[in-house]
């Protein structure tokens, strides 16, 4: 029964358990980045083989360097059964096509994390990697905060993977993912501690101290209990108390959930929260993120949002309160000082596959109308006329007003500046670090133009001339980050849609004029069925003017090269709208016609490709490695074996206890304790407990296999019994954990990996054969 409790003991299968649990906990944030947990019970089966497999191991007492060799083998065969299976030989050894196929399946799962966004399916390659990145964190934490004893360094692999789970949600962290495996972290901790504590001198040890025999040895145990509790509520309120950054990311894609796309499970476009679509625009996929009919002939962009709020060198997303909407449901009001006058058209727009979620919602405007199918509902902002959803809506249909057409605008429109009393001061404020630069290009370009609808032309003109260069390749001054990227941008006048946008927004503020920056899409292009795709690079941005007579008007700065012509109200009347000759550096034109199929370019090589270049270098490297591996197991083995041999070789139960003497020596060797004098069993006994630090039972143990070893060297032959020899393997053990537990790591680490006794054994060995 005691060489049970032992074995358990030694095999720390709470520790184990906690572990295994605590690997878990790190991928529970995964969980809403995908549409299915599939992949879970995958996960749980191989975390569940490394922990059984680690207990196991340490029950019988292998080594640790063989235990963490044979987690990670045993988790390297389940990941192969489970995903590689019709690639192995005879269903057991991995051949080239096993390569191949793991090449394949992780090409398929950077292409779903590069795509879509959360949540994402969950294909087979997604689960291969997910599965594959938490068995080896698995046997990492498994390996250090149990096996190697030392929880404290299985926090890192636990906070990398926590990390990388929760920074990929998109959002801010939940409190109970961090919660689940701090906890758990915690008990490991806590786990270890009771384990140091309980060695810790007791309160009925006495030692003696000068030529007092009686004193008691200072218990400890309490002090120790009560500083861990006070450490653990000072870093729970330290925590609340300290200001908390909002969440990054650590790639594209899935790593940057607004700014992928999904195929139909919805997902948040990045410019709706950043109001710059960059990411947007590099978006290779063609998943469309809405899908349309319209009636129009001219097509207008689809708008999603729009915001006047300029802060720290970008635009910000509007604040909406719910007292400023209209009640859900209730029609939308006619646009804002659209003049009687004025020429428009109603044209519908049918959505018949919407993947934005709510709130947002894209169509052209002015809006007039909106008609959701049974159970969608929404709410309408008056203020900046953008419908915010209130549930989801993959289908839709709207009425808007195409202002302008081919009519003419009635005399006197602009011709009156707008009453700043009657705006929200920000539609009229102006970058105060790019104010100067912003006045002398406006004035040089405007002129004498006092009619605010013919200076707006005048700006979109001077933006959409051949001095600018459509690039989303920013220059340092021109980037979010600089000190005036507005006037970095005036200066090197490259850019993309955000930043001729806030150009013209910002030079018409300074005439006056009130002015927004919208945020949306470009038509798209034509389909087959007579429907219109938008993908994520048709994403889109352009100021809107507040003209006396016309109300919010949309106008067109970017370059015709990657935007639509301006409206018929927003030319030029002399010579109507030129397509400048523009510079183009990242971007094709999105044309609005059908056009013959050009031949397709040579796909650029991708990370991807690479990688599945490399996989036959990184197989061999890896089988070296595992090679290496084996090679380096072989000493532990050796040394195990040298350690044991001679009670292996033992018969009598004297020569039982003079073998396992010379383990505890070899042992202790291996953990850089110097050997004892060749003197009696006491003496020897003094040597150790001088140079180690043994608590009472350690202590206990050492005196046994000293009494038996002296009995056996100076007793009456036959004098030692088996029963006192058979405990003393135990005695053996609990001093040599003793001892490891007080040395240093890398003294640890070398006597795991490459103990001294492990070569006295291979010389051994090999001095034998000759």
């Amino acid at each position: 029964m005691r060489l049970d409790q032992e074995a358990f003991a030694r095999g720390m299968w709470p520790e184990g358990l906690v572990a295994a649990l605590a690997t878990l906990a790190v991928a529970w944030p995964l969980t809403e980045l995908l549409r299915d947990s599939s992949w879970l019970w995958a996960a749980v089966l191989m975390v569940a083989v490394v922990a059984l497999t680690g207990a196991v191991l340490r029950t019988l007492d292998v080594p640790p360097s063989l235990v963490a060799l044979a987690q990670l083998l045993l988790g390297l065969t389940g990941l192969m059964l489970t995903y590689l299976r019709e690639t192995l030989w005879r269903g057991l050894l991995p051949t080239g096509e096993t390569l191949d196929q793991v090449g394949v399946l992780l090409r398929e799962a950077g292409t779903v994390l590069q795509t879509y966004a959360a949540p994402a399916p969950v294909t087979e390659g997604v689960s291969f990697l997910l599965v594959s990145v938490l068995t080896l964190t698995a046997v990492s934490v498994d390996s250090m905060g149990v096996t190697g004893r030392a929880p404290a360094g299985a926090g890192i692999p636990l906070a990398a993977g926590f990390l990388v789970s929760v920074s990929n949600t998109g959002r801010a962290m939940e409190p109970w993912y961090f919660a689940a495996v701090a906890v758990l972290w915690l008990i490991m901790l806590a786990q270890q501690g009771h384990r140091v504590l309980a060695g810790w001198s007791s309160a009925d040890r006495r030692e003696a101290r000068g030529d007092d025999i009686g004193v008691k040895v200072p218990s400890y145990r309490g002090l120790g209990q009560v500083l861990g509790a006070l450490a653990l509520v000072a870093a729970v309120l330290g925590a609340a108390a300290l200001p908390h950054l909002p969440p990054t990311f650590f790639g594209d894609g899935l790593a940057r959930n607004p700014d992928a796309r999904t195929a139909g499970g919805g997902g948040d476009v990045t410019f709706t929260e950043t109001m710059d679509p960059a990411q947007d625009l590099q978006n290779q996929s063609r998943t469309p993120v809405l899908t349309y009919r319209t009636t129009a002939t001219r097509l207008e962009p689809l708008r999603v949002t729009a915001t006047e709020r300029w802060e720290d060198g970008r635009w910000v997303a509007p604040q909406r309160t719910q007292s400023g909407l209209t009640q859900v449901g209730e029609p939308i009001p006619p646009p804002p000082g659209l003049g009687a006058d004025v020429p428009v058209q109603e044209q519908q727009l049918t959505v018949t596959g919407n993947s934005l979620e709510p709130p947002h919602l894209a169509t052209s405007t002015p809006l007039v109308a909106l008609d959701l199918p049974e159970g969608a509902a929404y709410r309408f902002d008056p203020d900046d006329r953008t419908v915010v959803l209130q549930t989801p809506a993959t289908s839709y249909g709207t009425t808007y007003l195409a202002v302008g057409g081919s009519g003419s605008l009635p005399e006197g429109v602009g011709a009156s500046p707008a009453d700043p009393g009657q705006f929200d001061p920000e539609v009229l404020e102006v970058d105060p670090v790019s104010r100067a630069a912003v006045e002398e290009l406006t004035a040089e370009v405007v002129g004498e133009e006092t009619n605010t609808l013919e200076t707006a032309v005048l700006i979109q003109d001077h933006l959409r001339s051949s001095a600018y260069t459509y690039s989303l390749t920013l220059a340092p001054e021109a980037q979010d980050d600089a000190s005036d990227p507005i006037g970095g941008f005036l200066d090197t006048r490259q850019g993309y849609c955000v930043q001729f946008a806030t150009a013209m927004v910002m030079m018409a503020r300074t005439e006056g004029i009130p002015a927004r920056m919208a945020v949306g899409f470009l038509p798209g292009d034509p389909q087959p069925d007579g429907t219109r795709s938008v993908v994520a690079s048709d994403a889109h941005t352009w100021p809107e003017l507040w003209i006396e007579g016309m109300g919010w008007t949309r106008f067109e700065p970017t370059p015709g090269v990657r935007s639509e012509a301006p409206p018929a109200y927003a030319r030029a009347q002399e010579g109507g709208d030129t397509e400048p000759t523009t510079t183009t550096v990242t971007q094709t034109p999105t044309s609005t016609e059908t056009e013959a199929p050009a031949p397709a370019p040579e796909p650029e090589e991708t990370w991807q490709d690479r990688l599945g270049d490399l996989l036959p270098l990184i197989g061999k490297i890896l089988l070296g490695l595992l090679v290496l591996g084996l090679l380096l197991a072989i000493v532990p083995w050796a040394g195990r074996r040298h350690r044991e041999r001679a009670l292996a070789e033992a018969t009598t139960p004297a020569e039982q206890a003079e073998a396992h003497w010379t383990w505890l020596t070899r042992s202790l060797r291996d953990l850089s304790v110097p050997d004892p004098p060749e003197r009696s069993p006491r003496a020897m006994g003094r040597h150790y407990r001088s140079v180690t630090t043994l608590n009472r039972s350690g202590e206990a143990a050492l005196a046994r296999l000293t009494a038996v070893l002296e009995q056996a060297r100076y007793g009456r032959p036959g004098s030692v019994t088996p029963g006192q020899v058979e405990p003393l393997g135990d005695d053996v053990r609990r001093v040599v954990e003793q001892v490891r537990e007080a040395t240093p790591w890398n003294v640890r680490a070398n006597a795991a990996l490459l103990p001294r006794s492990g070569m006295e054994g291979i010389r051994s060995m090999l001095g034998r054969r000759r």
